[in-house]
């Protein structure tokens, strides 16, 4: 049994960190949200899963991911076929972001963990390895390899009314690979890969530590929240320290965090109106070119009567964002003029807001498929169009404004700050707004 001081990141509330039982999860007693899952300590199924991910990584970028045959001709496209068709076709833009979406970053996820694990595994340190875990924090939401395979069906879909399409072995290494890097994640509790990355002889703020405090000393130290690895810090500036486990910079609040939030919310506000009135991509049949935007895309899987499909499209790429847009808005006016209101809620919706913007890269995906892909001249050909540049605009936007809004200051700009809370024993439980224990 730990005791130590664990801080809910979505409202600041200190927990005492207890052990729970085994497939237990512990929540936040205020807002509710998922602190920390029971202790898994082994790292070799995590690894072998590693090693697992990283050979069907290698296959899904070395063999076919489809093969089209229409009118006597063939064309075959692999996982960066999409990247180099944007880049020749003038979308820099777009090549990045999908090289990064659906290459850079599983990668680096997966090689990450194998160079993280297999030390620790078998009780060695290298070079670099609390920087490359850091890293990896801030790269893991642009890891969207799913998604990347709702776009390849959608694509696929597509595709099979008017050619054959064969699925190549890079299309079942993808299907592979994404439950087995899903397991990895699983299988893997990060607060434990970080307590064998610390410093030998690190101490860590247990809840004895505030109750000895005398008032003097009180009031030049405080507890901060380090956004990297979750270690509640001891200190006494608020601004400039520095987490003595992960060595990232640590702040009381995200610097100017509802301003970048709101500037970048209201470029992809900006940016969804070119999205859905230009084209995403341009197809062209037997001579007859027709331009197609995000709601056309979803009109012809529902003539062709692929309404699960299209009902996939349709959330995604249509309805998330403009409830994602709509609901980080209310959440950053909410916050701005103070208003107490659900606040648990509205964490919630906050979270949820978090978790499901990367799930409208689908219809990126899917043009940069078709476009490596359908590449018969006047036959058959797809090209991209400006709307899915300022599509996957919005998607980056949305994510990036909702990484910068910092939770926290729903709670303290609706007065929760001071508040003091109780514990299950009916006594209060320390210093303030923080102190509590794990249900």
């Amino acid at each position: 049994m730990s005791h130590r001081l664990i801080a809910c990141e979505h409202c600041d509330y200190l927990h005492v960190e207890e052990d729970i039982p085994a497939g237990s999860v512990a929540y936040c007693r205020r807002c509710g949200s998922p602190l920390y899952s029971a202790a898994q300590a082994r790292f070799d199924k995590p690894l072998a899963l590693a090693v697992t991910a990283f050979l069907l990584f290698l296959i899904a970028n070395s063999y076919p991911l489809l093969t089209f045959a229409m009118e006597g001709r063939v064309e075959t496209n692999t996982l960066g076929s999409g990247v180099l068709t944007f880049w020749r076709e003038g979308f820099p833009f777009l090549a990045i972001m999908v090289a990064v979406t659906s290459m850079i970053a599983p990668l680096f996820l997966i090689l990450a963990h194998i160079y993280v694990l297999l030390p620790i595994t078998f009780n060695r340190r290298m070079p670099g390895m609390q920087q490359l875990w850091r890293i990896l924090a801030m790269i893991r939401p642009w890891s969207m390899l799913d998604v990347f395979l709702i776009g390849l069906l959608v694509a696929l879909t597509k595709l099979t009314d008017y050619a054959e399409v064969i699925a190549g072995p890079a299309f079942f290494a993808i299907c592979c690979l994404i439950p087995t890097v899903l397991l990895m994640n699983i299988t893997l509790d990060p607060r434990y890969v970080w307590r064998r990355l610390a410093p030998t002889g690190l101490s860590y703020p247990e809840a004895t530590d505030i109750k000895t405090q005398n008032s003097a000393d009180q009031s030049t130290r405080t507890l901060l929240t380090c956004h990297t690895c979750a270690m509640v810090v001891d200190s006494r500036d608020k601004e400039h320290a520095r987490c003595p486990r992960c060595g990232d910079m640590v702040h009381h609040r995200k610097p100017r965090s509802l301003s970048r939030a709101w500037a970048l919310l209201v470029a992809a506000v900006i940016l969804y109106i070119p999205a859905n009135v230009f084209p995403i991509m341009t197809v062209t049949y037997l001579g007859r070119t027709e331009a197609d935007t995000i709601l056309s895309g979803v009109s012809e899987l529902v003539g062709a009567g692929e309404w699960p499909i299209a009902i996939v499209v349709f959330t995604a790429s249509i309805l998330v964002p403009i409830i994602k847009i709509i609901l980080l808005g209310w959440v950053y006016l909410a916050t701005a003029i103070g208003l107490a209101g659900p606040l648990k809620e509205r964490t919630l919706i906050y979270r949820i807001t978090e978790l499901v913007g990367r799930w409208s890269m689908v219809d990126v995906f899917m043009v940069s498929i078709l476009a490596a892909l359908v590449k018969l001249g006047n036959i058959a050909s797809v090209q991209p169009g400006f709307g899915a540049v300022a599509f996957c605009g919005v998607v980056i936007l949305t994510m990036l404004s909702a990484m910068a809004f910092d939770p926290r200051l729903m709670w303290d700009r609706a007065g929760m700050k001071n508040a003091k809370q109780a514990g299950p024993d009916g006594n209060d439980q320390g210093r303030g707004d923080k102190q509590g224990v794990p249900s």
